[in-house]
């Protein structure tokens, strides 16, 4: 499964200890599965004179237990 995670830096080791307290799930590492829901996060980023990134990864999950995922559909 291809996930999204924009950002002002590039995220090579995601972590939840640069996460801030108050996001609307909490403290987390939030990614997509929308590539253009990424993008556009990601413009925000430029809009603020910042860099932008689209870190891109492929996760498989053997164990779902393993993880805490949330997943919303539309």
């Amino acid at each position: 499964m291809i996930l999204y995670h924009s950002s002002y830096t590039k995220v090579e080791f995601p972590s939840i200890m640069f996460s801030r307290n108050y996001l609307d799930f909490g403290k987390g590492f939030y990614l997509t599965t929308l590539h253009n829901q990424a993008v556009r996060y990601a413009q925000r980023f430029k809009r603020r004179g910042q860099n932008a990134w689209l870190n891109t990864y492929n996760l498989t999950i053997d164990n779902e237990n393993q993880w805490n995922i949330k997943s919303f559909y539309i």
